[in-house]
């Protein structure tokens, strides 16, 4: 039996990139996995056959984190399995303006989207998963996790945008 048999987990933006490696891995231990996508449904497909493969009930949903109808969605696929015990909050955009000493580089619409999906949609994930983590824990007496994914980014300053090291430094 792997080590996360049973245990149902949901990661935002899991088509491609970090996002898929961690549902994939989520899979080959024994989770079942929502796979959220807010752009390529044929990249979402491959990771979630990538995940059946490896012997996991898979859900895929479209769904834009900085919206609460696109996290309440999310949560509604997980719901489908009766509770939630893994949510990563791993969705994120940037918008490239490398000169950060370059402030009109990047407009206020472009640093409030950055800003909406990376810091906003987190939260916005974890009020609508809330229940569904709490209805796992009673069930099963296990703990739930909650992982948010930050980056070197929101420490050093660094990266593609203010917005970016902004945001991830939020988190």
């Amino acid at each position: 039996m792997s080590d996360l048999e049973g245990r149902k987990a949901l990661v935002t933006g899991s088509a491609t990139g970090l996002g898929r490696s961690i549902a994939v891995k989520l899979a080959e231990r024994g989770a079942d996995v929502v796979i959220n996508y807010s752009r390529s449904k044929a990249d979402a497909e491959e990771a979630a056959d990538t995940c059946r493969a490896a012997g996991a009930q898979v859900k895929l949903v479209q769904a834009n984190v900085a919206d609460p109808d696109g996290c309440r969605a999310l949560a509604a696929a997980a719901g489908e399995w009766g509770g939630l015990d893994i949510l990563v909050n791993n969705a994120g955009i940037t918008r490239h303006a490398r000169d950060h000493a370059d402030l009109d580089a990047l407009s206020k619409a472009d640093f409030m989207d950055v800003y909406e999906v990376n810091v906003v949609g987190p939260y916005l994930m974890l009020q609508a998963a809330k229940p569904l983590l709490t209805a796992a824990h009673q069930a099963t007496g296990r703990s739930s996790a909650v992982l948010n994914t930050s980056s070197i980014a929101g420490v050093k300053g660094i990266g593609s945008s203010v917005a970016y090291a902004a945001s991830k430094g939020a988190l």
